[in-house]
């Protein structure tokens, strides 16, 4: 049978879509260490960004001042994220962790959108009076973009029992439990000394932020409860 034109096409983009589902198939999972290891990375990062604004904005006295330092703080924040982002994208995770990596990516994305429109809102109120700006209505918007952001922080936090279980072996002992980590003694040790290196006494405050939350569970989980992969299985 001779093919047409829109016909040869037509197999030619089947057969480029079966490679790429193939290899997309094919992509090697991350090491679970590795993606655990850069999270922590980033809890580091965001409370860092996250105090260096607070403290910028507390430190500036007047209106337009604050104005300013809101943009600078949160762009830079933005741009944090926007690295975090890049680098989660070249990970991957096989089942039953293949949704949990795009999860953190959208709320980051999420993240990133929210602190657009309180740059966006700082921005033309640094401009000062233009026509047809409702500027109180400017100013009620800010305190529902920080509650949305902090439920955004509370979803996060939510999933670090779920970080956490990708280096839970899935092999059960002879009490069929799951005891054993995938990791070993010394790559955990390893985790809980960047946990303590990157938030010290901050583990040990009350009302913790987020990200100083979900590094306080990551270092209980990994300092109790489990034996590592180059310990005896019972």
């Amino acid at each position: 049978m001779k093919l047409n034109g829109w016909q040869r096409i037509g197999i030619i983009v089947l057969v480029l879509w079966a490679i790429g589902a193939a290899s997309q198939s094919r992509a090697e999972e991350t090491s679970h260490l590795a993606f655990v290891t850069e999270y922590i990375r980033e809890l580091s990062a965001n409370e860092n960004t996250r105090a260096d604004a607070e403290r910028e904005l507390n430190a500036s006295n007047s209106s337009r001042g604050k104005l300013s330092s809101s943009i600078h703080a949160h762009t830079l924040i933005q741009l944090e994220l926007q690295s975090q982002i890049y680098k989660l994208k070249s990970m991957h995770l096989d089942p039953p962790f293949d949704h949990l990596i795009p999860t953190i990516i959208t709320l980051y994305e999420r993240k990133m959108d929210l602190f657009q429109t309180i740059i966006d809102i700082s921005s033309t109120m640094l401009a000062g009076p233009r026509p047809g700006v409702d500027y109180g209505k400017l100013a009620a918007e800010v305190p529902k973009i920080r509650a949305l952001l902090d439920h955004n922080d509370h979803t996060l936090f939510l999933s670090t029992p779920l970080i956490f279980a990708t280096l839970i072996d899935q092999k059960p002992d002879s009490k069929n439990h799951l005891s054993h980590l995938i990791i070993t003694k010394k790559e955990r040790e390893k985790l809980i000394d960047d946990l303590t290196a990157a938030f010290g006494k901050k583990l040990e405050q009350k009302n913790q932020k987020y990200a100083v939350s979900s590094a306080s569970v990551l270092k209980a989980y990994l300092s109790k409860g489990y034996k590592c992969s180059d310990e005896p299985w019972e």
